[in-house]
């Protein structure tokens, strides 16, 4: 997932996410190319968007009847416009505390590298598969699918460091103004939601009236 180095920029795209998330997972199946086209790395960071929700004051948008109906049909319409499978999950919304724990194992067993290719096979499986991602042993059997040691992650869900890293990412979203998800930093400058990839694109190769508006 991350692009040609050959000409590195100052910074690094910063994706904030959660499993749990729909326009997470659209962000999740896009921002690959984006980080390829401007040959940009992408730091993948999973946090808790409840308690992002909570610090922030925000609620989801689905608990309000009209807003959950309009969403439905908007997530259906980008994924088609994306060309990418989905369908809303039936155990939505979900506690994904255990699988945002998981990610941050991941991280900590096998290096931030190996959170990409873990991330999209959870997302693939609650936004495509309707599989329960918050379930030890779904959790243990899409890392192996990743590549990645299973019963490890699981082990170390509930261990004290991977608590304090999935406190930290959450933490550090939020001090820097996230209130949702998909949130993106590029540099000092945030992004909110998968349509904004393109105005990261624009301030990554350098539109000139979009990066003096970020003040980059």
């Amino acid at each position: 997932m991350l692009a040609d180095m050959t000409h590195p920029q100052a910074h690094a795209i910063e994706f904030f996410f959660d499993i749990g998330s729909p326009y997470s997972y659209l962000a999740a199946t896009q921002v690959g190319a984006v980080a390829e086209r401007t040959r940009t790395a992408v730091s993948w960071r999973p946090f808790l968007l409840g308690g992002v929700f909570k610090a922030s004051g925000n609620e989801m948008p689905a608990r309000i009847a009209a807003k959950a109906r309009w969403m439905l049909e908007d997530l259906r319409g980008w994924s088609r416009l994306y060309g990418v499978p989905f369908q809303m999950a039936s155990r939505f919304p979900l506690n994904t505390l255990r699988t945002q724990r998981a990610l941050c194992a991941a991280s900590l067993i096998a290096g931030e590298q190996a959170v990409p290719a873990y991330a999209l096979a959870l997302f693939q499986a609650y936004w495509v598969d309707d599989r329960d991602v918050s379930a030890d042993a779904e959790l243990a059997a899409l890392a192996n699918a990743a590549g990645l040691d299973g019963a490890a992650i699981v082990a170390a869900i509930d261990a004290q460091p991977t608590k304090d890293a999935l406190r930290a990412h959450t933490e550090n979203a939020v001090a820097r103004g996230s209130f949702g998800a998909p949130t993106f930093f590029y540099g000092d400058a945030m992004f909110w939601g998968h349509d904004r990839l393109p105005l990261i694109e624009a301030a990554i190769t350098g539109d000139a009236g979009v990066r003096a508006r970020l003040g980059l």
